[in-house]
């Protein structure tokens, strides 16, 4: 009995994968959205049963939508959402912490990455992220010619910023979509019974003092090596530790702002706007270095609230 109704509900998660999934590729702004939702069925899944049962929807749900989209959306499907719900799934269902999930997660999530990469240029003989940069230099170039070239030195620079900095995107951009799905996850396991890590409050996040040291270092490789060997790798190590106390310095405005603004979407509304400001992300940032090492909030020494507790 137990076997037939994980099979029901596998069957059940696997077209709502599918449907999830389908509608992130055909509806416009939206789809994006739908994305960050289409690992949570296997997640399901995965920690109500079993890896095992979660791994064969997983594949049911790559082999429909091979059937509408096509090979590549199929291997996106697996290898980009079904699979980072799998692990996440296992992960929670064994009970580790938070960070445990995330860090192990954000793992699986580069390696599908760089395996879709892989696996699109011996597909289709293209390598991904070249010809997305060759189209917005084109686009860029036939924008530019319309008003005399304005812009063109910028944009030269930006490019060549955005082709050594292509595995601090990739690592920043797993963290985000791991955590995405985490508290997507969460929120949506609450209304259905089903239990996530505890984790610390938002206004309580504070990383380790060795991401200041990695942070410290890539500013030295950097000296050191220039634009080349090296110096590449310091830019990416930088990129990263850097966007990780930009997450520590809104995390101490967080802190701040509720104790003198009581109106929680006053507050998120104000950090948004910093968010879409250069200059204050510059400062957040650097706010967060400041408090790697000072303790703003002095979290080494409070009580963790609401059951959050301090990870160093």
């Amino acid at each position: 009995m137990k076997s037939v109704r994980s099979n029901v509900e596998g069957a059940f998660l696997a077209a709502l994968t599918v449907l999830l999934y389908l509608a992130s590729i055909y509806i416009p702004v939206l789809g994006f959205m739908l994305s960050f939702l289409s690992p949570l069925p296997v997640m399901f899944l995965v920690i109500r049963w079993n890896l095992r049962t979660g791994l064969m929807a997983a594949g049911v749900a790559s082999m429909l939508v091979f059937a509408f989209a096509g090979i590549m959306q199929a291997l996106v499907c697996l290898l980009g959402f079904t699979t980072l719900g799998a692990a996440m799934g296992w992960m929670i269902k064994r009970k580790s912490g938070f960070f445990e999930v995330l860090g192990y997660t954000a793992g699986i999530s580069i390696l599908s990455k760089l395996a879709l990469i892989g696996l699109a240029i011996v597909v289709t003989g293209i390598h991904p992220i070249t010809a997305n940069i060759e189209i917005m230099e084109e686009a860029f170039t036939r924008t530019s010619e319309i008003f005399g070239g304005a812009g063109a030195e910028n944009f030269e620079v930006l490019l060549n910023l955005i082709q050594m900095a292509l595995p601090a995107i990739l690592v920043v951009a797993s963290l985000i979509d791991t955590s995405l799905n985490f508290f997507l996850g969460s929120w949506a396991g609450r209304k259905i019974g089903i239990a996530f890590p505890d984790h610390p409050p938002f206004e309580r996040w504070r990383f380790p003092r060795s991401v200041f040291w990695m942070f410290a270092l890539s500013w030295l490789l950097v000296l050191i090596g220039g634009e080349e060997g090296v110096g590449r790798v310091g830019l990416n190590l930088q990129m990263v530790t850097q966007m990780l106390f930009l997450v520590q310095g809104f995390s101490l405005a967080y802190f701040y702002l509720n104790k003198y603004i009581k109106t929680k979407a006053v507050t998120i509304g104000l950090l948004l706007l910093a968010l879409f400001q250069p200059f204050l992300t510059i400062v957040l940032s650097w706010a967060g270095i400041i408090d790697a090492w000072l303790d703003l909030r002095k979290l080494e020494t409070s009580p963790p609230a609401g059951g959050g507790g301090k990870k160093q």
